[in-house]
């Protein structure tokens, strides 16, 4: 294989993974295992529903393995987290909103996700919400993070 055929073959390796960073977790399921990232906030819940809330997020990062590690340590990536409920034409929506940090503390991506649910008319948001509602905006939420962090496994292991 001649020099232009691997420079190729290169470019497109890095240009898929870098499509695959932009992605938020839509069309597919992904690892973020051996990238470890620690949660720094998780916005936005009421406080009542803040427990079921982490609950759903650490069980959906378990599922995509995703080890979160505790915030004093020194973890690749950091996560600062946004949760929002509105009504919209066809329900109530619940919004997860994902910055995701690098060590430097810049912003390396935002991964969105969003689930609509039914709801009754005149129904405060939040009220609507259901746990199923909540694990999944926060399994989608998990897989863009997910992808995320195997893209920049990938990428990490590709410039060694």
């Amino acid at each position: 294989m001649n020099g232009f055929h691997l420079l190729r073959g290169g470019l497109f390796m890095a240009l898929a993974f870098g499509l695959a960073a932009c992605q938020t977790g839509e069309g597919g399921s992904f690892s973020g295992a051996g990238v470890p990232i620690a949660v720094e906030t998780l916005d936005g819940a009421p406080a009542e529903m803040t427990v079921r809330v982490q609950q759903a997020v650490t069980s959906q990062a378990s599922a995509y393995n995703i080890e979160i590690v505790p915030r004093e340590s020194d973890p690749r990536f950091r996560l600062r987290g946004y949760l929002t409920a509105y009504a919209t034409d066809d329900g109530t929506a619940l919004t997860f909103v994902w910055d995701v940090f690098d060590a430097s503390r810049h912003r390396a991506q935002r991964v969105t996700a969003t689930t609509v649910s039914s709801r009754k008319a005149g129904e405060e948001p939040w009220a609507s919400i259901s746990d199923a509602d909540i694990t999944n905006a926060a399994g989608k939420s998990m897989n863009g993070v997910a992808q995320f962090l195997a893209a920049a496994r990938a990428g990490s292991s590709s410039a060694q």
